[in-house]
């Protein structure tokens, strides 16, 4: 199923329409508030550059008036730049994102020509990441994964172009862009570049012997990024010694290394839904074929493999996107049928999940364009029944229906207006939670943030706290322990997320609370109460004493 068998005559201006329609298809919907989110992105991503603006902190990150070490600092500096240039808001943010798809998209197509020697294949797999849930619902969120995914696949294109064209500008393009992504998660962005230089290596598409005559080249390449990416991590070891190494052990517990973890072969074959069933059928029907098939086939299962070895969520592994697609377009290209079970299985995975949630705006009334993913799930059917180009362009249309125009819809994380409203000329503590969780970026402040009152928390005159009804008698203990009084306000409830994008009930909500709100067609038993309060009656002197005297005896221990 070629689109040619010649390269297209303009070539740059085919990788210039694939990313300007990735920029229309992925971002759709970036400014909607209830749009798809997760803790990572409304507590840390949004919040962090607008309070470095407040703090006027550029050189490294600071969030709840702490230096934020746990992540290099990259993203927050592009996240300022945009707020500074735009102003604080969802598309100055979120549009980062979509700009690293979009140049994913791009480095894909660029790459399946190289690789595959065809711009068919190239064309076939960059349209394919359209339809992939794992880069429709991570390219709508500013956070990291997207990124370093899109810096890593584009240094192993720039690596292959060197090893192609043999010109330095490509060497030194490659080691930039890593450099560039080290300081957006570190050694991660490896993943995808050495993953795609090792598959050429044991396929024998590279030969090891032309590295080594190179050697002072790549030596050359191998100091320059390391003169790019270690002055950030070598001044903040330096500057703040006993912080970054605490920060370093509290990482390396979460991740859990050299722990295995089996469920990465299913995120694998999650985030690359519909494909993954005709997946796995090519790469055993692949698997003794040799060239581009077995370098492809290498490529991808060592970006899957380091993730079997570490606590992973499914978003880690976006990079294996790419040569993913890439074994679709490469068998697209050259005529290959895929496996009719296959087509229809990962089609009707789809199907199940958009049902879900079109059944679920039904039931409870939500109206929006839920009543478009029935229509939309019954020509993904049919297209799966025919052939998979047609079920390409199925797919895509629905993911950017349903992240783009459905989800939102869903009300998730809604804020009332007269609470915005309330909040927007006081100053704001959100207690424990987070919630609201996107107050700080509707409101374009980063707000403060706290587990444990102190009394410098409720010193601002006009203080609005935010609380969960379920943490709101911890609050006013802590308050009382103080000296203090919290008078309520009032309060609201909403879905609100609870770490990630689709855990949205209520905290211990479980079967009742679903039979009750099925029962009575109402989201309620499932959604937050959040209440908001204000300082009646501040710290008293000998509270804020005692609390200063424990304080100092912290510190010093």
């Amino acid at each position: 199923m070629p689109f040619s068998r010649s390269a297209p005559r303009r070539w740059p201006l085919t990788l210039v329409g694939l990313f300007l329609a990735a920029l229309v298809v992925f971002g759709l919907g970036i400014q909607e508030p209830t749009g798809l989110t997760g803790k990572d992105e409304y507590f840390l991503g949004l919040r962090t550059p607008m309070e470095m603006m407040e703090k006027d902190a550029w050189l490294v990150p600071v969030l709840n008036d702490q230096p934020r070490l746990k992540k290099p600092p990259m993203l927050y500096w592009l996240g300022r730049a945009s707020f500074e240039t735009f102003g604080p808001s969802l598309p100055a943010a979120r549009g980062i994102t979509v700009l690293f798809a979009a140049l994913l998209v791009a480095a894909t197509a660029a790459l399946g020509r190289r690789l595959a020697g065809s711009a068919g294949a190239g064309l076939w797999a960059a349209l394919l990441l359209f339809t992939v849930l794992g880069l429709a619902s991570e390219s709508r969120r500013f956070m990291l994964d997207v990124p370093t995914a899109s810096l890593s696949t584009l240094s192993f294109l720039f690596l292959v172009r060197w090893k192609d064209d043999r010109r330095a500008r490509d060497l030194t393009l490659a080691a930039v862009l890593l450099a560039a992504g080290f300081l957006l998660k570190g050694p991660i962005v490896a993943v995808v570049c050495g993953a795609g230089v090792l598959g050429l290596l044991l396929s024998g598409q590279w030969p090891l012997a032309d590295l080594w005559r190179r050697k002072f080249s790549i030596a050359g390449a191998l100091g320059l990024f390391l003169a790019l990416a270690l002055p950030w991590f070598i001044y903040v070891r330096l500057r703040y010694p006993e912080a970054a190494a605490a920060e370093l052990q509290e990482e390396l517990e979460a991740r859990q290394l050299f722990t295995p973890s089996p469920q990465t072969l299913l995120a694998a074959l999650q985030i690359v839904m519909p494909w993954s069933f005709v997946l796995l059928a090519l790469a055993w029907r692949l698997r003794r074929e040799a060239g581009p098939a077995r370098t492809l086939l290498l490529w991808a299962g060592l970006t899957v493999l380091p993730f079997c070895f570490i606590h992973t969520f499914d978003r880690y592994l976006v990079g294996s996107l790419v040569p993913f697609a890439l074994i679709l377009g490469f068998a697209l290209d050259r005529g290959e049928r895929f496996p009719a079970w296959a087509l229809r299985l990962g089609a009707a995975l789809v199907l199940l999940v958009a049902g879900v949630f079109a059944a679920f705006a039904f039931w409870f009334h939500l109206g929006g364009w839920g009543w478009l993913l029935p229509p939309l799930a019954l020509v993904l059917w049919a297209a799966a029944r025919a052939e998979p180009r047609w079920l390409a362009g199925a797919m895509a249309l629905l993911w950017m229906t349903f992240f783009g125009l459905f989800f939102p819809h869903l009300q998730i994380n809604a804020v009332p207006e007269p609470v915005r409203a309330l909040a927007a000329d006081r100053p704001v503590l959100m207690f424990d939670g987070p919630q609201p969780a996107m107050l700080p970026i509707l409101l374009g402040r980063a707000l403060s943030h706290t587990d444990t009152l102190q009394p410098r928390h409720l010193a601002p005159p006009r203080l609005l706290v935010f609380v969960r009804a379920e943490d709101e008698a911890r609050l006013q203990e802590q308050a009382r322990t103080l000296g203090a009084t919290l008078r309520p306000l009032g309060g609201y409830q909403a879905l609100a997320s609870r770490g990630s994008g689709v855990r949205f009930t209520r905290d211990g909500a479980g079967k009742a609370e679903w039979r009750e709100a099925l029962r009575s067609r109402s989201l309620q038993p499932l959604e937050s109460t959040i209440r908001y309060l204000e300082v009646a009656a501040p710290a008293t002197a000998g509270a804020t004493a005692g609390a200063n005297t424990d304080a100092k005896t912290e510190a010093a221990r």
